[in-house]
C-alpha cells in the first residue's frame, strides 16, 4: 500500500463566484477588443471590462501553446501574451479585489461563463493578479502564498443539494484503437488509491485481494459498453460515483455544429473508413458520450459526481460560433456536478500524475476544491503546460464542508471495517508469511492514525461534542481492535513480538478514548458501557466508577422507554452488560451476593433483546460477550473475571442458543 495524503483543511466561506456576462446570444461571437463585457461579483455594482485580444490571434496563440507545435520561443512567447491579457482582466475587476484580494488562507474562485467567446480562453493560466498575496510572475494557481482553486460553472446546472459521495465506486473505461494509452499505469494508480477499503475475496481459500466492488475496469471501451455498465450499476442499486475515461481526443468536423473535439473509442467490428482503410476507431461526440453516463432508472435520473477525462481536448471548446461546447462542458451541463478535463493536449505523465495524486485525496474526503490546487500542482513540473491545460467544471452543493466532516469519518470508519476483515481473514486461515501480518498490522495502524488526524483538527475552542465524542468512541474502538488482533496473534506465536503486552497497550488507549467520549455526552450510554467493561477487566473493580455506572444505566433506560427499532435494541445490549458488570461497582465481599440478583436483570434483558430481530445488534452484542470469554478471562486472569466469565457464558447462550 502506498502512503495516502491527509485530507487538508476546509475552504471555510472563501469561495467567490465571479460571473461574466455580455448582451446577446452565448454564441456567434468572436473575440475583439471592442467589446465589452460585465463581471459580477457577489453584492459589489457589476464592472465593465474589455479583452484586448482578436480570434485570430487568440487562435494563433492556442496553437502555439500546443506541445505539438515544439517547445520554442514562440510558444513561450503566446503563453506570456495570453497570461498578461487574462491577468489584466482580473485586475480591471474592482469587486474581485475588494473580495479576495486582500485576504488570507484559501480562495475558491467559481468562474461563470456565458459568453462561448470568453469559456474558450484559458483562465487557468493567468498570473497573481495584483492585490494578491505573492508575485504577479507567479501563475495565479501555483500561488503559494495565496493558495486558489479555480472552477468553472454553467448557470443553473447540477443541484445545489446533491449528496457528494462517501462511498466511492470507480469504473475506469479505457480506448485506444489507434493509438496506444497508458491504461496498465492508470490502473495501477487506481488500484492504490482504492487499497485501504479493499477487503478479502469471500470464500478463497488463497489470499485474494476482492477490488470488484470498489473499481470496474472496461478495456477497449465502446460507448454502448460504457452505458451497459452504468446502467447494470444503476439496477443492482449501487450506481458509479466516479468515472474515469482515459482515451485520445480527435477533432469532429460537423457541418451543423462546425469543430468539436471527442473521443477515439471503439466500435464493436471493424468498419471501413471513406478513405478504403478500415478502422475500429468510433468518433464519440458530447451527446453520446452524455447518453453513456447519464441515465434514466424508475424516473429518477442517475450521473456520477466525479468524472475525470484523461483526454486531449476533453475541455476544449473547439468553436465559439454554434451552441455547444466541450465534452466536459456538456457533462456539467448534464447535470454532473464535478468534470476534470483538459484544454489542451494532455502529456502522458501528466495524465498518470494527475490521478496519483488526485484519487486518493477525493476517496480520503478532502475538499475536492483543495484537492484540486494540489493535483495541478502536481503536474506543475517539466516542460508541459499540463497545469494550465486542467480545467474543471464544478458545482458543489451548499453544505459540502459538512458532507465532507462527515464522509472523512464514514471513509476512516470504513478503513477499519476493512482492517479487521483481513484480520478475520488471516487468523480463519493461519498460517501465513510473516509480511503478511504485518500488512493486517500496517492496515490497523493506518485507520487509527487516520482517525487521531481527524479527531486533532475537530479538538477546539469551537467544536461540536456530538460528534467529537463520537469520534472519540470510533477511536477507542479502533484501538480495542488492535488489542484484539495484537491479543489473537498471541495465540499462535507470530514471530518473537510481544503481542501480549501490546495488546494491554491498545486496550488502555481504549479506555481512555471512550472515556473522554462518553465525558463530553454523557447520554450516550455506547461510550459510557465501553469504558467500564475495561476498566472491570483491567482493575477488577468499578467501585470508583458507581456514579458512572449509574448514568450509564440512566441514559440506556431512557433509550429503552423513548425510542423505537434500532436505537431501544441497542440499549438493550448496554444494559446486559452493564448488569454483567454490576458486581464490580460493590466491594468485593458483595460479590457473591449481588452477582445472582445482576445475572437475573441481565437475563431479562438478553431475552428481549434475542427476540428483537435486530440480527446485527445481537450479533455485536454476542461478540462482545465472548470476548469476556475469550479474550479477557486470558489477558487478566483471576477469580473475578473467571466468574466474569462465566456469567458471559450464561448470557451467551441464551441470546444465542445453539
Amino acid at each position: 500500500m502506498v502512503s495516502q495524503p491527509q485530507p487538508k483543511s476546509s475552504l471555510g466561506n472563501r469561495s467567490v463566484a465571479l460571473e461574466l456576462l455580455r448582451t446577446g446570444t452565448p454564441y456567434n461571437q468572436t473575440l475583439s477588443p471592442g467589446i465589452t463585457y460585465l463581471a459580477v461579483c457577489g453584492t459589489h455594482p457589476p464592472a465593465e471590462f474589455r479583452v484586448n485580444l482578436e480570434q485570430f490571434k487568440f487562435v494563433r496563440y492556442l496553437r502555439l501553446l500546443r506541445y505539438q507545435a515544439g517547445l520554442g520561443s514562440s510558444m513561450q512567447l503566446a503563453k506570456e501574451a495570453l497570461q498578461d491579457i487574462l491577468t489584466g482582466v482580473f485586475e480591471v475587476i474592482p469587486a474581485l479585489q475588494m473580495e479576495a484580494g486582500v485576504s488570507e488562507g484559501w480562495l475558491h474562485l467559481r468562474l461563470v461563463m456565458t459568453p462561448r467567446e470568453l469559456a474558450m480562453l484559458p483562465f487557468e493560466l493567468a498570473l497573481t493578479p495584483t492585490g494578491f498575496q505573492g508575485a504577479r510572475d507567479k501563475p495565479f494557481l501555483l500561488n503559494q502564498q495565496r493558495l486558489t482553486t479555480l472552477t468553472r460553472e454553467v448557470r443553473q446546472v447540477a443541484p445545489r443539494t446533491y449528496t457528494w459521495p462517501a462511498k466511492p465506486r470507480i469504473l475506469f473505461a479505457w480506448a485506444a484503437p489507434k493509438k496506444a494509452v497508458p491504461s496498465d499505469e492508470h490502473v495501477a494508480v487506481l488500484r492504490d488509491a482504492i487499497a485501504p477499503w479493499v477487503r478479502p475475496k469471500q470464500g478463497s481459500l488463497e489470499l485474494e485481494a476482492d477490488e470488484s466492488p470498489l473499481l470496474t475496469i472496461l478495456p477497449e471501451a465502446r460507448p454502448d459498453q460504457l452505458r451497459a455498465a452504468v446502467v447494470k450499476a444503476v439496477q443492482e442499486g449501487n450506481p458509479y460515483t466516479h468515472v474515469h475515461i482515459l482515451a485520445h481526443g480527435m477533432l469532429l468536423d460537423d457541418p451543423d455544429t462546425g469543430q468539436r473535439f471527442g473521443l477515439a473509442m471503439h466500435l464493436p467490428r471493424p468498419t471501413l473508413a471513406k478513405d478504403g482503410t478500415t478502422t475500429q476507431t468510433d468518433r464519440v461526440d458530447a451527446a453520446r458520450l452524455t447518453d453513456a453516463l447519464v441515465v434514466v432508472h424508475n424516473d429518477r435520473t442517475y450521473r456520477p459526481a466525479v468524472i475525470t477525462l484523461m483526454a486531449c481536448d476533453g475541455g476544449n471548446e473547439g468553436t465559439n460560433m454554434a451552441p455547444g461546447g466541450s465534452l466536459a462542458y456538456a457533462l456539467h451541463m448534464s447535470g454532473v456536478p464535478y468534470v476534470l478535463a483538459s484544454q489542451f493536449p494532455l502529456s502522458v505523465e501528466g495524465s498518470v500524475q494527475l490521478i496519483r495524486d488526485l484519487y486518493p485525496r477525493l476517496l480520503h474526503g478532502e475538499d475536492p476544491r483543495i484537492a484540486l490546487y494540489y493535483a495541478r500542482n502536481a503536474i506543475s513540473q517539466g516542460d508541459f503546460l499540463d497545469w494550465a491545460s486542467l480545467v474543471a467544471y464544478a458545482r458543489f452543493p451548499d453544505d459540502l464542508e459538512e458532507q465532507l466532516d462527515k464522509a472523512q469519518l464514514q471513509l476512516v470508519l470504513e478503513m477499519m471495517k476493512t482492517a479487521t476483515a483481513w484480520t478475520d481473514y488471516l487468523l480463519a486461515h493461519p498460517p501465513a508469511q510473516q509480511d503478511t501480518y504485518t500488512m493486517v498490522q500496517a492496515r490497523l495502524d493506518a485507520a487509527i492514525g487516520k482517525l487521531e488526524d481527524l479527531l486533532s483538527q475537530r479538538v477546539g475552542p469551537v467544536r461540536n461534542p456530538a460528534r467529537l465524542a463520537e469520534h472519540l468512541g470510533l477511536l477507542g474502538s479502533a484501538y480495542k481492535r488492535q488489542a484484539e488482533f495484537f491479543f489473537q496473534f498471541s495465540t499462535i506465536q507470530v514471530a518473537d513480538a510481544d503481542w501480549s503486552a501490546q495488546s494491554k497497550i491498545a486496550l488502555a488507549r481504549a479506555r481512555d478514548c471512550y472515556q473522554r467520549g462518553h465525558n463530553l455526552l454523557l447520554t450516550n450510554h455506547w461510550t459510557g458501557i465501553q469504558h467500564l467493561s475495561l476498566v472491570a477487566i483491567g482493575q477488577e473493580t468499578l467501585e470508583a466508577e458507581h456514579d458512572r455506572w449509574c448514568v450509564v444505566l440512566f441514559a440506556a433506560e431512557q433509550d429503552l422507554q423513548n425510542s423505537t427499532d434500532e436505537a431501544r435494541t441497542w440499549a438493550l445490549g448496554t444494559l446486559v452488560e452493564l448488569y454483567l458488570l454490576q458486581p464490580f461497582t460493590k466491594p468485593t465481599t458483595d460479590w457473591v451476593t449481588s452477582k445472582q440478583t445482576a445475572l437475573d436483570k441481565a437475563c431479562r434483558y438478553v431475552d428481549e433483546l434475542a427476540q428483537s430481530g435486530q440480527p446485527f445488534a445481537i450479533e455485536s452484542t454476542a461478540r462482545q460477550l465472548n470476548r469476556y470469554v475469550k479474550w479477557w478471562a486470558n489477558t487478566y486472569p483471576s477469580a473475578l473475571t473467571a466468574q466474569l466469565s462465566e456469567m458471559a457464558t450464561q448470557l451467551l447462550k441464551r441470546l444465542t442458543p445453539a
